[in-house]
């Protein structure tokens, strides 16, 4: 693809915001606009026209438009929940807590809900708000679409690593094609042919063949390298997409992932910078929206750089083409206007108006043209008015309606200002609030990278299950608390710093957190994998409840001492050793990463290594 730069306007919206570091926020909004919003990377992918009609129902998300109000399932809670046009509650049922998308279909007036924790869809019908039926899944469903003639459910399952049509007459499953680690979002083309999945950490979506072979072939997304002007800093030239929660499709030809670009290693003044990576003139990440072209074969795309903060849910207003992308980190919503043409510019960067933190992840619009926004963290629908008088997108969208909070949250009042905290982007938590906890930690896990911390390649863990009675923590094991821990980070990210109150919020967030799903495996092969990690000794460093023994050892590598980590949700955890230098199990197994000197598993037959592999991905 030929590279081009295009010159974007942009025009900032802001609704009032009246929270503690509001400010903050606003002044790291406009800091975002003015570093990452000028250009278009790459060649337009759209036509001379708005793209053909595109079924909302076509992708998964938190929030659907059931005329002027709305229906949302939370995770927090659980409950799916139908709203009146001011976003005040006119029904709810409980579904699961964590639950996952929903697709909803708006003739059968059925909604398609991902219950991620007991591995199945619920089927409500949402004029009674009753389950109908429930659909077996594999392990931890996630997304969801529906097929353009609402015949067939697609779903994406996080554990199994797999993606499931189902015919809904019967339930049954038509096919299944596997994917790679951590897919999220699914996306269905008008036509049918062709569907789309969203990735946390592999740099890629996937586009799967829904007419004949159903394989899932991965698009990669383009990560351009930043300018290489520390000669001494290894790969600062190296970016690397992260964090694809969702996709959507703008006509049967054109798509739209947003997701955040990062460089783990930077650069200060033609030097290594070793101190911090939380922001500075070269921040680490920076968010930003692939447009990919997919017609006649080919593969087109060109990215555009947001002022958002972790952008999770987006929604197109087809009538007016218009895009939306809401940033959970910064309580900020987007607009792209032309956004399926070759004449596509930055629109309003709107705020949600809410007076604490309102957490958006999820987007739709109404018959009429208004955009509903699903506060996550309040719980509440908010309704903006982006239309003017005429009908036309106007030049300040206006904050209607600010409903109630439909739920109370199912966390203590502590874990969930830990919940608030862990999104934070503010410079409590990083220099300019460039970085969240969760820009690293996607869905409380891993980015899949490796950070240059310290002049040390150090992977960035799971967190996920991981804090209760797995002390001390880093992975040289020098913070003997998880305070501590959380108190070091926060230096090293370049904050302020948070307050003592806050900082033992934030680890009670981390400590509720439950283990990640395990993917299923065979089990007579976990049993055999269970009697080798007995006779190779493994225990003798990962043992008890969380597998750690809690101590340091002395390892060949780049630390002095290095840490035990837990195995618990291991599988999720890749790459392996405290400088990711073993890109899977297995070749942790056969001693092909750069840290030497624990069990001797490398002389083990390859049937022995996939059998304690699997046995591990069960932990």
């Amino acid at each position: 693809m030929r590279a081009r730069t295009l010159a974007l306007g942009v025009l900032v919206t802001l609704l009032p915001m009246h929270h503690a570091g509001a400010d903050e926020v606003i002044n790291f909004r406009r800091h975002m606009i003015r570093r990452h919003s000028a250009a278009l990377e790459g060649r337009p992918v759209g036509g001379a026209k708005p793209a053909s009609p595109t079924p909302a129902y076509l992708a998964g998300g938190r929030i659907a438009a059931l005329g002027e109000g709305a229906l949302v399932i939370d995770a927090d809670t659980g409950a799916l929940i139908k709203t009146d046009p001011a976003g005040k509650r006119l029904g709810q049922l409980a579904i699961a807590r964590d639950a996952g998308l929903m697709a909803f279909d708006p003739a059968a007036r059925r909604a398609y809900i991902a219950d991620r924790g007991n591995d199945r869809i619920a089927v409500v019908d949402t004029d009674q708000m009753t389950v109908v039926s429930s659909i077996r899944t594999p392990a931890e469903p996630y997304g969801v679409a529906l097929s353009p003639d609402r015949a067939r459910l697609l779903v994406s399952t996080i554990a199994d690593r797999a993606l499931v049509a189902y015919n809904l007459a019967t339930g049954a499953e038509a096919w299944r094609t596997a994917l790679a680690s951590e897919p999220r979002g699914i996306a269905v083309s008008p036509d049918g042919t062709r569907a789309l999945v969203a990735y946390l950490t592999t740099g890629t979506i996937d586009q799967i063949d829904l007419s004949e072979t159903h394989r899932a072939d991965p698009l990669a997304i383009h990560s351009a390298a930043s300018p290489r002007r520390c000669g001494r800093c290894g790969n600062d030239g190296d970016s690397f997409a992260r964090g694809a929660f969702a996709v959507a499709f703008l006509g049967e030809h054109q798509a739209v992932v947003p997701f955040q670009r990062e460089v783990p290693v930077q650069d200060r003044d033609g030097g290594e910078r070793t101190s911090s990576y939380g922001g500075g003139s070269e921040s680490p990440i920076t968010h930003q929206l692939a447009f990919f072209g997919l017609g006649d074969g080919r593969v087109e795309q060109a990215t555009l750089p947001v002022g958002l903060h972790q952008p999770r849910a987006i929604a197109w207003d087809q009538a007016r083409d218009a895009l939306y992308v809401a940033g959970l980190g910064n309580d900020a919503i987007q607009q792209v206007r032309n956004a399926s043409q070759v004449s596509l510019v930055t629109g309003n960067l709107i705020g949600t108006g809410d007076p604490g933190r309102c957490g958006p992840d999820g987007l739709a619009v109404t018959p009429s043209g208004n955009l509903l926004v699903w506060c996550s963290f309040t719980r509440s629908v908010r309704t903006i008015a982006t239309l003017d008088d005429k009908g036309a997108l106007a030049a300040v969208p206006k904050l209607t309606s600010a409903g109630p909070e439909l739920a109370a949250s199912a966390m203590t009042p502590k874990q969930h200002q830990g919940l608030v905290l862990f999104h934070a982007a503010e410079s409590t938590i990083s220099e300019d609030g460039a970085m969240a906890c969760a820009s690293c930690h996607p869905d409380s896990r891993t980015d899949g990278l490796s950070w240059r911390i310290d002049k040390h390649e150090l992977q960035t863990p799971l967190l996920a299950g991981r804090v209760v009675g797995t002390h001390p923590f880093k992975w040289d094991g020098t913070d003997p608390t998880l305070r501590a821990s959380l108190t070091s980070t926060m230096k090293r990210l370049g904050g302020t710093g948070l307050s003592r109150k806050q900082t033992d919020a934030l680890a009670a967030y981390l400590e509720a957190l439950p283990t990640v799903r395990t993917p299923t495996r065979d089990a007579s092969q976990v049993a055999r994998g269970r009697q080798l990690f007995e006779a190779e000794g493994c225990r003798s460093c990962h043992d008890g409840p969380a597998y750690t023994d809690r101590d340091r050892h002395k390892l060949s590598g780049t630390l002095k001492t290095s840490d035990t980590p837990s195995l618990l949700g291991v599988a999720a955890s890749a790459p392996y050793f405290h400088d990711g230098s073993a890109a899977t199990l297995e070749a942790l197994l056969h001693d092909r990463g750069a840290v030497h000197g624990m069990a001797d598993t490398a002389r083990m037959s390859a049937q022995q290594v996939a059998d304690l592999t699997a046995f591990l991905d069960t932990l």
